[in-house]
């Protein structure tokens, strides 16, 4: 895992080159802490491309430098290709045994097609010299992260947003701070800043280095949705051998790799299956001494059954507070959740007993459909069309009260109104024209289960979970593989029939009963706690003066309807709501802005 960025240029530049290379490696140096490389390219008279690499040594510690380059072109590359020794060519010689540069080979003979041969997680740059182009892409289920930015003169990629503030004018999108705030962050491509464009899962952008002209491209082959058939057992047999397989895949490393273990089902099964395949294996978890929020006694079962050396972070109110002055920062892309924190307190604790890389959980809920949102829309589409009559109560509800959102949605489903807009909606799309002075569009929506889960994968997941697991691991020099976001799992569970994933009151269906072949009963019949910090607490106490003096100076007046965000802080203090997610996502969209700028 690494970071990587990269400039080109018409017209040679040195003060803006200069200042590129030093945001760049400044920046990513926690994402690459072991080495780092820069090298400068001229494929034609008077353009120059620089490549730039952050490394966190993983496979090949002492062969896989970057950039990397052969003679027909040149790569820096971040994270991950598990399949990367069936891939070698046998036809080719190899100078590493590293995947940099099975990946290097690929696209210098391959382009852009071999790509859907890999099997990991990846963002990279490439020049082809041959061609005289500059590639960069993204992994299909946007695991890894990659930015960039486009004038007449100048074009620039990076891992992260910092070091395109070299080059950006630092204008708000209008379109994105909505999307923030109803989806709890931007959705790719954009990204708060009208002239910076995330590339998107599954998609490349090509730079015709002669023309300069910008072409994007959708590498990533087209999903399949084969019906999953058999009986109960082939089926729990099947999923077995998948998530397996990818959980031995995903412990492919030349480092010690640890498995974070919250107590919950996804975890907890990644885990068992690890213990098969390593010896010693280590398990971090977050344990809170309000017994409201802890799940560690869940993970000691676990741990215990398979005897891991468990390490236990215990949160603490001011630890995790004086984290937050640098919370928006570290979470460059903004993302509105505020469990990332815990995280990266996590990871750095795993960091500081030695290991490099972490197995997560996540994505196991978008697929396997999780999600307390995705239970109730399932319920919904069951109703009788009669519960209509309640429509009246619903749009009520909507005006007088849009704080209570449970309410408010529990209101409109009620009415039969069957529409699934997403699990991490900070602002609901039916109240965004209340609270917003700026245009809003029409939300992503689905009407079924199976699109209400492919619309969280395709938004959720990348857009929140994978961007927030990226920032926080990464900032504490930490690599996050995630053994349930892989074709062969996608594949499996969305040709399953809904029955297998959401029944009655019953969610994650299927993974369930597999987890009972494999981790204590303890662990899966109960209820659901999550992995959070009290803001709701913080907001009134600790972190009231922050919020006070953030709202009094803050910037995003001009996009919000006069006196929504003061009816929102004074409805949270005085108890009349109780909204810690919205004010959060307030507080780190206000900083998270004011350090990019301040950016120099």
């Amino acid at each position: 895992m690494c970071g990587i960025a990269g400039l080109a240029l018409r017209k040679p530049d040195p003060v803006l080159r200069d200042k590129f290379v030093r945001l760049s490696l400044n920046h990513l140096a926690l994402r690459g802490p072991d080495a780092h490389g820069h090298e400068t390219y001229r494929p034609l008279p008077g353009v120059e491309v620089d490549l730039i690499h952050t490394r966190l040594s993983i496979i090949d510690l002492a062969g896989g430098a970057q950039p990397m380059a052969d003679t027909k072109g040149a790569i820096v590359f971040n994270g991950e290709i598990y399949n990367f020794r069936e891939q070698r060519d046998p036809a080719f010689s190899y100078c590493t045994t590293s995947d940099t540069e099975v990946l290097l080979q690929a696209m210098g003979t391959g382009g852009l097609p071999a790509l859907n041969r890999m099997e990991g997680m990846f963002a990279f740059g490439y020049l082809d010299e041959a061609r005289k182009r500059l590639v960069i892409a993204r992994d299909e289920f946007g695991i890894k992260p990659v930015y960039f930015y486009k004038d007449d003169e100048r074009f620039a990629f990076a891992s992260t947003l910092p070091p395109l503030m070299a080059l950006s004018k630092k204008e708000i999108n209008p379109d994105s701070l909505v999307e923030y705030y109803t989806s709890r962050g931007m959705r790719s491509s954009h990204t708060i800043f009208k002239d910076v464009v995330e590339v998107a899962p599954g998609y490349a952008f090509v730079l015709d280095l002669e023309t300069w002209t910008l072409e994007s491209l959708k590498w990533a082959e087209p999903r399949r949705f084969d019906p999953v058939r058999g009986t109960e057992a082939e089926l729990l047999d099947q999923l077995e051998q998948i998530l397996d397989a990818s959980v031995k895949r995903h412990l492919i490393s030349d480092v010690p790799v640890a498995a974070l273990l919250s107590g919950g089902i996804d975890s907890s099964l990644m885990t068992a299956f690890a213990a098969r395949h390593t010896n010693h294996l280590a398990a971090f978890t977050i344990g809170f001494r309000d017994k409201t929020y802890d799940e560690s006694q869940h993970a000691a079962a676990v741990a215990q059954r398979y005897g891991l050396r468990h390490h236990v972070m215990y949160c603490e109110d001011d630890e995790f507070i004086g984290l937050i002055a640098d919370w928006p920062l570290i979470m460059d892309d903004a993302v509105a959740n505020p469990s990332t924190v815990l995280l990266y307190a996590l990871s750095r604790f795993a960091r500081e007993a030695g290991y490099k890389v972490l197995l997560a959980g996540e994505g196991a809920d978008e697929f396997f459909g999780g999600y307390h949102q995705q239970w109730r829309f399932a319920m919904a589409r069951k109703l009788n069309p009669a519960a209509r009559h309640f429509s009246a109560i619903a749009h009520g509800l909507e005006r007088f009260a849009p704080h209570r959102t449970r309410l408010v949605h529990a209101a409109r489903l009620a009415t039969g109104d069957c529409t699934f807009h997403g699990t991490s909606m900070i602002v609901e799309p039916w109240l965004a024209p209340e609270l917003f002075a700026v245009p809003v569009g029409e939300a992503p929506f689905a009407k079924s289960l199976s699109k209400a889960l492919l619309l969280d994968q395709e938004y959720r997941l990348p857009d929140d979970m994978l961007t927030a697991a990226d920032r926080a691991t990464m900032h504490a020099s930490v690599e996050a593989r995630v053994p349930f976001v892989t074709r062969s799992v996608a594949n499996f569970a969305a040709g399953l029939e809904d029955h297998h994933l959401i029944n009655g009151f019953s969610q994650k269906v299927i993974l369930k009963k597999l987890a009972r072949r494999h981790i204590p009963a303890s662990c899966i019949d109960r209820r659901k706690v999550g992995f959070d910090l009290p803001l709701s607490r913080w907001f009134r106490t600790s972190l009231k003066e922050r919020l006070m003096d953030s709202l009094a100076s803050t910037w995003q007046r001009d996009y919000f309807r006069p006196g929504a965000l003061d009816k929102m802080v004074d409805w949270h203090l005085s108890g009349r709501a109780n909204i810690p997610d919205k004010l959060w996502a307030f507080y780190l969209l206000e900083h998270n802005v004011r350090a990019l700028r301040a950016i120099a």
